[in-house]
């Protein structure tokens, strides 16, 4: 059997099983987020645009879903081939080891810079762009916001609604709001408000807001007003917004406007391992993973003994579920850099130092 050959017949049914994977994390995801595309939706979205919004929420899941479908794959592949005895025919063809799972390891690679790019460049641009459309159909109808699983969510409010038609018409609003000019609160109350066109109506309105006394140790002066009926526009109410959630954070930069910032804020940290290291650090990571989790695969899903066992599954697990824990553990120390960037890093060494003492036994004929 040619080299070539056995390339296409190993990766073919590597990425027939990897492209199945993948499309069942999809579906899981959107399953999974089907309350957020239908509050979204709830804000008057017309179909195409919870369409684009559907698909800027799949780059969420892929970054995790890549390296565990690899693994899925793989294990299940030389499962295969050691059950069909197709593995001991190979390695009686003359094939050795290196061989039969170079073309794997070549996949792997090809699936970390997928990774990457869709972690550091895909990911980003889609959240960032999904954040817009909630902003674009917040400025249409700023009503959406109040909406108990907004797709935006507006800080230090308080919002009590007795009655809530179709995303465009309230009844019986209490709005409390933290006014940020003197660190006081205002408060709206309304006995409708409702969407029209561009501007935000009203009845029975009542604003309660105060200023700054003139003279120290003094009493607030409050201001009340009462409107039978108000006229704004639509766009004003979700301007309350844009100080708050429209700030850069490293999860929506692609990767190099994340090296251009950490140029201009330099780590004052003794490592150096500031914000924008770490979210480096964390994405390399997760590139990382579609290796370490194929290189899992082809070590522990050979089998060579007649006697079938659980052993190689069981390690397979571990070492992934050890990638799993130590990157939760690593998001929890988010605000201790060295620790979270060690957690990030430690168990790709040890995924591969395992799984290449495991494929030493394999070529000496233990198992």
């Amino acid at each position: 059997m040619g080299i070539p050959l056995l390339w296409r017949y190993l990766l073919r049914n590597y990425f027939q099983v990897f492209a199945l994977c993948v499309s069942g994390f999809i579906a899981i995801l959107l399953v999974t987020r089907f309350r957020d595309i239908a509050s979204f939706a709830t804000t008057g979205a017309g179909w195409g645009t919870v369409g684009l919004f559907t698909l800027y929420q799949i780059p969420y899941i892929l970054p995790l879903a890549i390296p565990v479908s690899a693994l899925i794959a793989a294990i299940l592949l030389f499962q295969a081939l050691s059950h069909t005895h197709e593995m001991t025919a190979f390695r009686a063809c003359g094939l050795s080891l290196k061989t039969i799972t170079f073309p794997l390891l070549v996949a792997g690679i090809f699936l970390t810079l997928v990774n990457f790019t869709v972690v550091s460049e895909l990911g980003p641009i889609c959240k960032s762009r999904a954040k817009h459309l909630a902003y674009e159909m917040a400025m249409l109808n700023p009503l959406s916001l109040f909406q108990k699983d907004a797709p935006l969510k507006i800080k230090d409010i308080y919002v009590d609604i007795h009655k809530f038609e179709s995303g465009k018409h309230a009844e019986d609003v209490v709005l409390v709001l933290k006014n940020l000019s003197n660190e006081r609160l205002g408060l709206m109350t309304a006995k409708e408000l409702w969407v029209e066109e561009d501007s935000l109506m009203g009845k029975e309105v009542t604003l309660i807001s105060s200023l700054d006394p003139k003279k120290e140790n003094s009493f607030d002066h409050l201001i009340i007003e009462n409107q039978a009926f108000m006229s704004t526009r639509a766009a004003n109410l979700s301007e309350l917004i844009q100080n708050t959630d429209l700030e850069l954070h490293y999860d929506y930069l692609p990767m190099r406007l994340i090296l251009a910032k950490r140029l201009l804020h330099k780590s004052h940290s003794p490592y150096g391992i500031g914000k924008g290291e770490l979210e480096i650090i964390r994405r390399l990571s997760l590139s990382l993973a579609a290796l370490s989790f194929t290189v899992i695969g082809l070590a522990f899903g050979m089998e060579i003994s007649r006697n079938r066992n659980k052993s190689g599954l069981i390690w397979a697990l571990s070492l992934a579920a050890l990638f799993m824990v130590c990157f939760i553990g690593a998001k929890s120390f988010r605000h201790a850099h060295v620790t979270a960037a060690f957690l990030f890093l430690l168990p790709h060494p040890i995924i591969l130092l395992l799984s290449a003492r495991a494929l030493k036994k394999i070529t000496r004929g233990i198992e």
